[in-house]
């Protein structure tokens, strides 16, 4: 590629703008006029050589390229060759592209053309993006068209970025708010990675939560590495930067292995990877096997995700909290008399489709007021408790124990035929259990009365008549134990 040359006085052998006037001033025998357009000559070559932007120097009438400066050369690739002597649409940078032969034409007639995005080719192949300027002067009795080219590559790709940066942040907004209305902790989940994977593009996301004393992976992403169920520990070695992260509440990015903490469990496929907190509830990571997918924006905006994540999962669990308040008896855990109330209307329903019927058990504490008298309130709430628990633990989980009232409890066994009678029997085998292992709680062994009845879908007897049935054998067994 030729290099221009930067003259410090006016050559005849080469084309010069200004010949007209120093021709002027020679004839006017003005030496101090030359000389001062000499300087002035100098002075524009010097800017015309290390101009930060692309010129193009045109005759105005044929629309020929009589000049170029370095900055274009280099920044498209072509020789100086390639432009002098062609015309502006002929050259490989602007062929087939505007400013077109009307464009020029318009230009004549304006004397002012401007385009803001303007693409053009380079040699190899490249596109640039540039804003083009071109402007009419008068040069002696000549008129020249100037050509001002930037190239706006590097601040389009920033508009796009942010354009991109923004939309995903819209994005997030939306799934903040799917993630208010959720009504599960696992849609939680599902909403988290779906959010990291379509709106981050993170497909290598792994959603932990804690349980317990692990962080145990709910959900992850397509790509992920980690698998739902897999679990590590919050202390000690083995839990690495998950469990970091959930110690300090503070993220990390790192975008070179060499730049990765020592708590992070690397392996030959880890290049760069974000570990985010959920505030105190989990934790979210990302990984990348692949140089440059993964960067500080994309851990801002896991950050924003975890953020509303957390709320999501602290909304649902307070909801949880508080209908479990509402629905369980504070003393013994068991479901309370109100929310008897709002299953078996279900329950009902449910056994009347299906043509099974529901089981009951009602019972009491055999002797519950002289353990009050005798041994204090205190000894009575532990009797209570551990009834509950005892119940609890010998039903069914689609069995619900209800604290009835006062020592009763109440056992509703949905879609039972004949099975009251192995509960009960279950539940008398784990009490003698209880008393032989517990001999220090009671003077005297712990009992229950027990009454069983069914409600038959078919009978067309009511539910209270089938409560009151139960209630009267277990009024039967009391007297049996008296």
């Amino acid at each position: 590629m030729a290099e221009a040359k930067q003259p410090d006085t006016l050559d005849s052998g080469e084309h010069n703008e200004s010949e007209p006037f120093a021709r002027a001033a020679s004839s006017d025998g003005n030496g101090r006029a030359l000389e001062l357009l000499r300087a002035s000559e100098a002075r524009y070559r010097r800017l015309f050589e290390t101009a930060q932007d692309g010129i193009l120097l045109l005759d105005a009438k044929s629309g020929q390229i009589t000049d170029v400066n370095p900055f274009m050369v280099d920044m498209l690739g072509y020789p100086r060759e390639h432009f002098v002597g062609r015309e502006l649409w002929e050259i490989g940078p602007v062929k087939d592209e505007r400013p077109s032969r009307e464009a020029f034409r318009e230009l004549q007639a304006k004397r002012y053309v401007r385009y803001e995005d303007l693409p053009l080719e380079t040699f190899d192949g490249q596109r640039v993006q540039v804003e083009f300027v071109s402007n009419v002067y008068e040069v002696g009795d000549a008129e020249v068209i100037q050509c001002n080219i930037r190239n706006i590559s590097a601040r389009k790709e920033a508009e796009a970025a942010l354009q991109a940066t923004a939309r995903k942040i819209v994005g997030l907004h939306e799934a903040a708010h799917q993630l208010e209305t959720s009504e599960t902790e696992d849609e939680v989940y599902r909403l988290a990675v779906e959010a990291a994977e379509s709106i981050l593009g993170l497909k290598t996301c792994s959603l932990y939560l804690v349980i317990g004393d692990e962080l145990i992976v709910k959900a992850v992403s397509s790509g992920a590495v980690a698998s739902e169920g897999q679990s590590v520990p919050i202390e000690g070695p083995g839990g690495g930067l998950a469990a970091e992260t959930l110690r300090t509440g503070k993220a990390v990015y790192f975008g070179d292995p060499e730049e990765a903490p020592g708590s992070c469990l690397l392996d030959s496929g880890l290049v760069s990877g974000i570990s985010v907190p959920v505030g105190s509830l989990g934790v979210f990571q990302a990984r990348s096997s692949t140089w440059g997918t993964l960067d500080e924006a994309d851990t801002r905006l896991l950050e924003l995700l975890g953020g509303y994540t957390a709320e999501a999962l602290r909304r649902i669990r307070l909801q949880t909290e508080l209908k479990e308040q509402a629905t369980r008896d504070p003393l013994t855990g068991v479901y309370n008399r109100r929310y008897f109330t709002e299953v078996i209307a279900q329950e009902t329903s449910r056994a009347q489709r299906h043509g099974r019927p529901i089981g009951l058990l009602m019972i009491d504490v055999n002797r519950f007021k002289q353990i009050n008298d005798r041994l204090g309130h205190p000894v009575g709430d532990k009797v209570l408790r551990k009834v509950g628990g005892l119940l609890q633990a010998v039903v069914r989980g689609e069995d619900f124990v209800i604290r009835y009232g006062g020592d009763e409890f109440l056992v509703v066994l949905p879609e039972t035929d004949g099975e009251t009678e192995i509960v009960k029997t279950r539940i008398l085998d784990e009490l003698r259990r209880w008393n032989t292992e517990n001999p220090e709680l009671l003077p005297f062994p712990l009992t229950l009365a027990i009454g069983e009845a069914h409600w038959m879908p078919e009978s067309g007897q009511s539910l209270e008549e089938i409560l009151a049935d139960a209630d009267r054998g277990m009024y039967d067994d009391k007297r049996d134990h008296s």
